[in-house]
């Protein structure tokens, strides 16, 4: 009889178990998806003249709609050199925030392990700049038999700086185990507009990178690792 009981009992489970699995196979998962950049974390780590971090975040509202933002911090020492000597340093940080949306483009159909998006970004960044001593070169003093005549003169420091662009962003996550990612992003941005000191010109825009003359483009690659958080399936 015990037998018997044991044997049904295990039946019904099992049903149970496959009947679940039957309703939530091909259903959506939504929920919040959290994570921080691995490109900025290396690069500080590598790099004396930068530091970094940058947390990201999405929230999935449909199917193939997921509204995204990132939040960072950056410090970067931008160095002119003449030869062997130092002309001048200027060192740049702030912080910046991202929102936008993405869109899936593909999407592997066995619990979505594999993801395609394309989306954009409106960011703005708040910034200030130091400029510190700066070495010039005058040539009307006879050359040194070290190297070349400079003289120095202090730098200054300017706060209240900003900017503002637009990005397109062309991502890709994979995952790994239990709801973590590993993804990439390749993001083009035109820069929209600018706050720069009255004397000379911004090179670098936190969140941005580097600012060229005769071009508003800049090029940004991410490296994530995230985890989702599911809340709903539908």
């Amino acid at each position: 009889m015990n037998r018997i009981l044991l044997s049904i009992t295990k039946r019904v489970m099992l049903v149970c178990v496959l009947s679940v699995g039957l309703m939530t196979y091909g259903q959506t998962a939504y929920g919040l998806r959290v994570g921080a950049d691995l490109h900025r974390l290396v690069r500080t780590s590598l790099n004396d003249n930068y530091s970094g971090f940058e947390l990201s975040g999405d929230l999935r509202l449909k199917k193939k709609l997921m509204l995204s933002a990132e939040l960072g911090n950056e410090r970067f020492l931008d160095q002119e050199t003449l030869g062997d000597y130092l002309l001048y340093e200027t060192e740049y940080t702030g912080s910046y925030l991202k929102l936008g949306a993405d869109w899936m483009v593909y999407a592997q159909k066995t619990n979505e392990k594999n993801l395609v998006t394309a989306g954009f970004r409106y960011a703005i960044s708040t910034f200030s700049s130091d400029l510190g001593a700066v070495h010039v070169y005058d040539s009307s003093r006879i050359r040194e038999p070290e190297g070349f005549p400079l003289f120095t003169q202090d730098g200054e420091s300017f706060g209240g700086l900003n900017g503002s662009w637009i990005e397109g962003v062309l991502g890709f996550k994979t995952g790994l185990f239990n709801n973590l990612y590993l993804g990439a992003s390749l993001r083009l941005g035109f820069l929209v507009s600018e706050k720069s000191p009255d004397n000379f010109d911004n090179l670098w825009i936190a969140g941005f990178n580097k600012v060229t003359d005769g071009a508003r483009f800049g090029l940004n690659v991410n490296y994530t690792l995230s985890y989702f958080i599911p809340v709903v399936k539908k």
